[in-house]
């Protein structure tokens, strides 16, 4: 039988004169969401989010499996695939979820098995959100329980459930996926834990042992406190509420001239000179009525009889709100400062051989001890990494660093422990919207002949890289203006002898009226025409050869660029060059002029202007903004269209290279764009808008004066 054609409604029989319900022959109870609900609180409340996630999740199981022993006696399925969409069948008709299963594969031999599809509708997912608001993680524990069990059944292996989305988390649905347990993905592994039998013993028995190893490692903590206050070089010491001492540390014992014997029967006014006890005994007093930490200047004694002065310190011990008691310090206000005075000067050394180093290294250095963990960052490669310094310390530079980079300096970092060779080397890192390219030399540290770790020095060679990539392609540019211009030449005169001759026949056809309306007539005049046609394109491509090979003194002078621009782009528009396009023109107020060439901006503006509006194949909007950037004011032209795939964006600005289909486009627009701006000293640079799009951007330097050589 096939879960369709069960009649789900024959397998339930309610009793309620005898306060039956019966389903499949079992009794069975109705039970509000809400009342599920409540349990799950309970159980996260109490025991916590995971353990609550285990018993839910086992109860499912549990659920699921029953299920399906049951259905088979009434089913008969016909196949294994209809009794695993009998699971869905039942999770449906008992309100739990609606099911829809995408995918079932069955293969026998290989003892694979796999399903998935939606839920919609979970009451478990609608509960959480009503309880506990969107959760971080899938939240259909009891469902997913469900499906492996009954999966487990049917399929006769070990099955799990996978919930990839989860309306409890904001999903628009809740997906899973049924696999195998046995597979070795670490998502699987991870899970299993809550399709395994919980034992409640064995996890009270785990915690009353930490909690065991929690008691002994605190009375070991608190003997390393005793033992620290015993050996501070300061005067510690305890009171009673009534003044006596309780506690006297061996500094105090010793600068006092008493032994342990006799700190109970001393008090804070015996540890000071004469003419002070009555401020010391007000003192406590003072602080009793406080009960906050309080300090006071006095004179004390030593055994020698010898006066020294201190700051007393005093902090309430309190007990169900009373004080019961007092902890003090005594510090040697003499010896304190010097000590302060000591590290005043040491710091100023510090500081200034610092700042000595910063004037004269800017590199990142780095630091890795024998193990591959950081101890020591500097802060140039702390602003590298993004990180701040001390939270690299301690850390293996697989934590820090991502993929590539982190196993290259692993590799290094392994050759020189191993005593080879290493050459310097090269890594990536990523930031915000940018990419660092560092060169790296390092060397092995080593203490008495010992090696103790590597060190690193990178310098960011990101702009030289850069310079390199602009200078190659400036080179290329040239060479190829110059091939250009030899192909122009030569083209132009062929071209001027065949539009010459087309010309001249189309004259000697407008002389011949008697042959007006002759078919090979009339088709010679429209090849002729053609050939006129096609001779102009060529010549508008040889104009681009020679205005790309073009290289002489471009005239600069002060521009309003955004007044410059807003003038052209109304005249494109009263043109109809823009038709179809919305522009719309964002320009920050009171812009600095700029050194610029109106005409020759214009090429520029006008090309890009034409490239986003074949972008978006003449309808869509134009964001055109002008705002200043550093010594620059920069103009953004940003379109809606499909932007520029992530492997040709590095070659959007070769020659003849386009994405137009044949007949639309040379592949010299951008690349006279690129050599225009150079000649303007300006910038051109591109890339993809992140909702959809892309974006051109040219830069023109300010119209600031030159400072001249030899002036500062």
């Amino acid at each position: 039988m096939r879960p369709r054609e069960l009649e789900f409604f024959s397998l339930f029989d309610a009793k309620p004169n005898q306060g039956l319900i019966e389903w499949c022959g079992r009794r069975a109870i109705l039970i509000h969401t809400n009342a599920m609900g409540a349990l799950r609180k309970e159980l996260v409340q109490a025991l916590g989010v995971d353990m609550a996630k285990v018993i839910l999740t086992r109860y499912g199981y549990s659920c699921g499996h029953d299920d399906a022993a049951l259905l088979q006696t009434f089913m008969n399925p016909d196949s294994i695939e209809d009794f695993a969409l009998g699971g869905p069948r039942v999770h449906a008709f008992s309100g739990i979820a609606e099911v829809e299963p995408h995918i079932v594969e069955v293969d026998r031999e290989r003892s694979h098995y796999l399903m998935s599809g939606f839920w919609r509708n979970s009451y478990e997912a609608e509960q959480h959100l009503r309880l506990f608001g969107p959760a971080e993680d899938a939240v259909c524990w009891t469902l997913a329980g469900y499906a492996s069990g009954f999966a487990s059944y049917v399929f006769g292996v070990d099955m799990i459930c996978i919930e990839s989305e989860c309306q409890g988390r904001g999903d628009d649905h809740c997906a899973w996926t049924l696999k195998n347990a046995d597979e070795s993905s670490p998502q699987l592994l991870s899970l299993k834990k809550y399709f395994q039998p919980l034992n409640i013993k064995a996890q009270i028995n785990l915690l009353e042992s930490r909690v065991n190893e929690r008691t002994l490692e605190l009375e070991a903590s608190e003997q390393r406190y005793r033992d620290l206050i015993e050996d501070l070089p300061e005067i510690v010491f305890a009171l009673h509420a009534t003044g006596h001492l309780i506690q006297l540390n061996k500094a105090g014992r010793q600068r006092m001239g008493v032994g342990v014997d006799d700190v109970p029967r001393l008090r804070i006014k015996d540890m000071v000179r004469p003419d002070f006890r009555d401020r010391a005994i007000g003192f406590l007093r003072e602080t009793l009525t406080t009960a906050a930490t309080t300090k006071l200047d006095v004179i004390m004694r030593d055994a020698e009889g010898q006066d020294f002065p201190v700051q007393l310190q005093l902090k309430p011990v309190l007990k169900d709100g009373k004080v019961v008691g007092y902890s003090g310090l005594a510090v040697d206000v003499a010896a304190h400062r010097e000590r302060e005075q000591r590290l005043v000067e040491y710091a100023s050394r510090l500081e200034h051989r610092e700042q000595q180093i910063q004037d004269i290294l800017n590199d990142a250095v780095y630091m890795l001890d024998l193990d591959g963990r950081f101890t020591f960052v500097n802060a140039r490669m702390a602003g590298l990494l993004r990180v701040p310094a001390l939270s690299v310390v301690g850390r293996r530079c697989e934590d820090v660093l991502a993929g590539a980079a982190a196993r290259r300096l692993r590799k290094d970092f392994d050759r020189r422990l191993a005593g080879k060779s290493a050459l310097p080397f090269e890594i990536a890192l990523s930031g915000e919207n940018t990419k660092y390219l560092l060169e790296i030399n390092s060397a092995l540290l080593s203490e008495g002949g010992t090696p103790v770790g590597v060190i690193g020095v990178a310098r960011d060679i990101t702009a030289r890289r850069e310079m390199e990539k602009q200078l190659a392609r400036a080179n290329r540019l040239t060479a190829l203006g110059q091939f250009a211009s030899g192909i122009a030449h030569e083209i132009n005169n062929p071209l001027g002898l065949v539009s010459g001759f087309a010309e001249e026949l189309q004259c000697i056809l407008e002389r011949l009226p008697a042959a007006d309306g002759a078919t090979d007539i009339e088709s010679l005049r429209r090849g002729l025409t053609t050939i006129q046609d096609q001779v102009q394109r060529c010549k508008h491509i040889t104009e681009n050869l020679l205005l790309f090979s073009r290289k002489q003194a471009v005239p600069l002078e002060p521009l309003d660029l955004a007044a410059l621009v807003r003038e052209q782009l109304a005249t494109h528009a009263d043109s109809g060059l823009m038709r179809g396009i919305a522009i719309e023109l964002v320009a920050q107020a009171d812009l600095p002029p700029v050194l610029g060439n109106p005409a020759l901006f214009d090429q520029v503006l006008l090309n890009l202007l034409k490239n986003a509006r074949d972008a978006m194949d003449n309808h869509g909007k134009i964001v055109v903004a002008i705002r200043r950037s550093g010594h620059f004011v920069a103009v953004e032209i940003a379109d809606e269209g499909p932007g520029i795939p992530l492997d040709i964006v590095d070659h959007v600005f070769d020659p003849f290279f386009t994405t137009k289909p044949p007949g639309r486009g040379t592949g010299l627009g951008l690349s006279i764009c690129y050599g225009l701006m150079a000649d303007l000293r300006g910038r051109i640079s591109c890339g993809n808008r992140p909702e959809r799009g892309a974006w051109f951007r040219v830069e023109l330097p300010l119209d600031e004066p030159v400072a001249e050589a030899g002036k500062p």
